[in-house]
């Protein structure tokens, strides 16, 4: 063992078995790997159910965290084959133990490297040390297709975060130039401030568009302090904020390209949808899904079908505009189209917008409620001079008038003064 040269990263080699994990921690010196740390564990309790993927995950978080001084102080290369950790982290469903380990990850310059030669045997040496058992190959547990290769497209990544007590929620959406998207929602089960929950989502994105493979990001979100404190043109007041800061300015290293500008809160509703449904949905499990279906009609189509025949306009508005129909050229003549709307033309001239039954309690009602007891002017003649027509509006107000008490009683007094004139 040696001590590690400054100035120099330290490489690293994973194993993991169906019995345990571990890792070499090594330092290439004159062209010679040499080792600088060994670590390693049993797997026990709910992680013997770990698919073979995810051991391997275990086994660097495992690392990271028992090495957490190395890993401060140097850049690490992770040195794997087919590059299962980012294959895993860049997953659209991030949440419960993966969004655990993606954070724990967060604060360390961790690249994947794909290895030209095992040198000086040291995978070997490590696996030697594994009586258990044969190593599971991790290639056989992803896919064919090779996730090693960063598309050179551009990414947009919005953000959000919802807080106002716990739990908190964070919204990402990461598209492509080329119409891909990715969304997702979380739920911060701990207590944090509404800019806290903002710096998580936007933590949440990066480390998703990195693991993803994603090298050129443009990041957009509607916390203008965020974005300047970030970019720099804000200083920090809150002392709390300051590691997230160092965390997001740290990822952001991890890019080719970064461009980061505030977006209006009315352009940001996606992620904020997301991030204020992680806060206020309810689950026990590590994580739920949720099915959002879009309806292309109303649940009572039928219902409006039916009221649409109904409609005492439609044989009118149909026989002026097209000269076809059954009704009296009398009749229609008292009729117009303005705007394609019919409106009635009453016998000095004025025009009233002709209303469908559907609407007519609610003008009604509305006229009603205005006026009550002021019967000076009947509800009919009321309804007249706010412009509305249909055929049954004296009849129509006439039985408004008759449910309301006071206007029933003002009328009753209205007759006893005329009967004692009369008198």
């Amino acid at each position: 063992m040696i001590a590690p040269q400054p100035g120099k990263p330290l490489i690293l080699y994973l194993t993991s078995t169906a019995k345990s994990i571990g890792a070499l921690l090594v330092q290439e010196i004159e062209g010679v790997e040499r080792p600088v740390y060994y670590i390693s564990r049993k797997i026990q309790g709910a992680e013997e159910r770990y698919t073979p993927v995810e051991r391997h995950c275990l086994a660097l978080v495992f690392t990271a965290q028992k090495l957490r001084h190395y890993f401060l102080s140097f850049p690490v290369q992770l040195v794997t084959k087919s590059d299962p950790v980012r294959y895993l982290l860049s997953r659209p469903a991030l949440s419960g133990r993966i969004a655990r380990w993606l954070l724990a990850l967060a604060e360390f310059e961790i690249t994947c490297v794909t290895p030209r030669a095992i040198k000086c045997q040291a995978l070997a040496d490590l696996l030697a040390q594994f009586p258990s058992g044969q190593c599971e190959p991790l290639e056989e547990a992803l896919p064919e297709k090779s996730i090693t290769n960063k598309p050179s497209k551009s990414w947009t990544l919005s953000f959000d975060g919802a807080a106002g007590g716990a739990p908190g929620g964070a919204g990402i959406v990461l598209q492509s130039d080329e119409g891909e998207m990715e969304y997702m929602s979380y739920k911060l089960g701990f207590a944090c401030s509404n800019n806290e929950a903002e710096y998580e989502a936007l933590i949440l994105g990066l480390l998703a568009a990195n693991f993803r493979g994603i090298s050129r990001l443009k990041i957009v979100g509607d916390s203008k302090l965020i974005i300047l404190q970030t970019s720099g043109e804000y200083a920090l007041k809150e002392p709390t904020l300051a590691p997230y800061r160092a965390t997001v300015q740290r990822l952001m290293e991890r890019f080719e390209a970064v461009d980061i500008i505030h977006r209006p809160r009315l352009d940001n509703r996606f992620p904020d949808a997301l991030a204020t449904l992680g806060a206020k949905t309810e689950f026990d499990e590590e994580k739920v899904t949720i099915e959002i279906i879009k309806k292309t009609e109303p649940s009572i189509i039928d219902e409006l079908g039916a009221r649409c025949e109904e409609d005492w306009r439609d044989p009118v508005l149909k026989q002026l505009v097209s000269g076809k129909g059954t009704l009296p050229i009398a009749e229609v003549a008292q009729f117009t189209v303005l705007r394609g709307e019919l409106y009635y033309r009453g016998p000095q001239g004025w025009i009233a917008r002709c209303v469908g039954l559907g609407e007519v309690k609610t003008k009604l009602r509305q006229i009603h409620d205005k006026t009550c007891g002021e019967n000076e002017i009947s509800l009919y003649r009321r309804v007249q001079r706010q412009g509305y027509y249909w055929p049954s509006m004296k009849e129509d107000a006439a039985k408004v008038l008759r449910t309301c008490q006071k206007c029933m009683l003002y009328a009753v007094e209205a007759e006893c003064c005329l009967m004692e004139e009369l008198d």
